[in-house]
């Protein structure tokens, strides 16, 4: 296996484990807020800033973990198996047509490149500073609150 590949494997798990990891935050807020309603505290929001903080703190360091390998593969090259490669194959390339397209296609992809890590560099930084800036939870909050609502449970 080379290392490309390992790289490619551990992002592919951090990824599947913070998507567990918020799935499993969003339950949980939910089946807290459920049981205080079943309680009879059926005036106090279930969503609210802190809680969603509190539930969201232990998976941080795992995002900034794999924002951080995402942005190193990015600046190695690292890419999956079928990028860089052509669509189709050498053999089946019959006319000039096809061939001139193709050194286009070429000359074109290291500004593509380029262009997609400027964009890339800024989503992440406004996704920080929006971080930062209490959005997550804002963001967090105010979606589980409108899915409960839309499926008639909050």
């Amino acid at each position: 296996m080379t290392g490309r590949r390992v790289f490619l494997i551990v992002q592919a798990v951090l990824c599947a484990l913070i998507a567990g990891l918020l799935a499993a935050a969003a339950l949980s807020l939910y089946v807290d807020g459920a049981q205080r309603q079943a309680a009879g505290d059926l005036f106090s929001p279930m969503y609210t800033r802190e809680k969603v903080g509190e539930k969201l703190t232990p998976i941080l360091p795992l995002f900034f973990c794999s924002l951080g390998m995402t942005v190193s593969g990015l600046l190695l090259g690292v890419q999956g198996e079928n990028q860089g490669r052509p669509l189709r194959d050498e053999r089946l390339l019959r006319s000039q047509s096809d061939l001139r397209a193709r050194a286009v296609h070429q000359t074109a992809a290291p500004r593509e490149l380029y262009l997609r890590r400027a964009v890339l560099a800024v989503a992440a930084a406004l996704i920080i500073a929006g971080i930062f800036n209490g959005g997550l939870t804002d963001v967090l909050a105010k979606g589980a609150a409108i899915c409960m609502e839309c499926v008639g449970l909050g």
